[in-house]
């Protein structure tokens, strides 16, 4: 047992004087620089960046400052910490506008700020921000290197924000919302004009019309009715073989039924 204590205590020992815990103690920025160097190529992003907090501000201004800049903002990008590589790669695009790594710190700057985009589900505060740097990025590099890239996040960024707009405008139908739900699909509707969901919100919106109309007073059905079947109208031209379509003519069916027994 006392052996074992003392292999431990070597062990313990040994580790607290390895090389990175002497480049961290180590008051020559040379062997700082030697350890960050080591350290990225055998992807330790995470050590690397406890080493370039110590150094970074000391090579401000110096000939070292750009090259350190964008290793910086790489290694805190790879070791997940995306809110702080995006503002380290946005100011490198700031400090150093005519650095060949400029166009690469702009596109990882947005992507930084993709990677922090939540589901669909949750707050789209950081997916709205993403969408506004991808954009920034491809207005600036039209055909950038990275241009295909970035257009692909932004549709997939732009489907998150359909969905969760359709998600809203849904639950409001299912909850027998009909009011919130009209309003909500017709405005999905007008700000998601590419949307994937496009027929399925053109019909929620028909449904929801009808079924709101349907429990209103008898003097108001008939107008509200008009509306659906000029919903109805608009998805039978838009959607003429969509999934809903047979749900659709039955809808018309009853609107249809409703004015003939009523004398509209």
């Amino acid at each position: 047992m006392k052996n074992y204590f003392v292999l431990l205590l070597l062990a313990i020992m040994a580790v607290s004087c390895g090389p990175y815990q002497s480049a961290l103690k180590s008051t020559d920025n040379e062997v700082k620089l030697a350890m960050i160097d080591t350290l990225l190529k055998k992807e330790k992003y995470g050590k690397a960046v406890n080493l370039f907090d110590q150094i970074i501000p000391q090579y401000r201004g110096t000939d070292k400052a750009e090259e350190l800049s964008i290793k910086y903002a790489k290694a805190l990008y790879e070791s997940g910490d995306y809110l702080n590589s995006s503002y380290q790669y946005e100011r490198f695009v700031q400090s150093h506008p005519a650095s060949e790594d400029r166009e690469y710190a702009a596109y990882m700057g947005a992507k930084s700020h993709y990677k922090m985009s939540s589901i669909y589900s949750k707050s789209q505060v950081n997916t709205d921000r993403a969408l506004a740097k991808l954009q920034d990025y491809i207005n600036t590099f039209p055909n950038g290197k990275h241009a295909d890239e970035a257009n692909g996040l932004v549709s997939e960024l732009r489907y998150k924000l359909d969905r969760k707009a359709y998600e809203i405008a849904k639950n409001y139908h299912h909850r027998n919302r009909f009011i919130p739900a009209v309003k909500s699909f017709e405005n999905f509707i007008i700000q998601h004009p590419g949307s994937e969901f496009m027929d399925d919100a053109q019909f929620y919106l028909l449904d929801s019309q009808f079924l709101y109309a349907m429990k209103s007073r008898d003097e108001l059905i008939p107008e509200r009715l008009e509306s659906a079947t000029k919903y109805y109208n608009t998805f039978v031209s838009r959607f003429p073989t969509s999934e809903y379509r047979e749900e659709a003519d039955e809808i018309m069916e009853k609107i249809t039924e409703y004015k003939s027994d009523n004398n509209i």
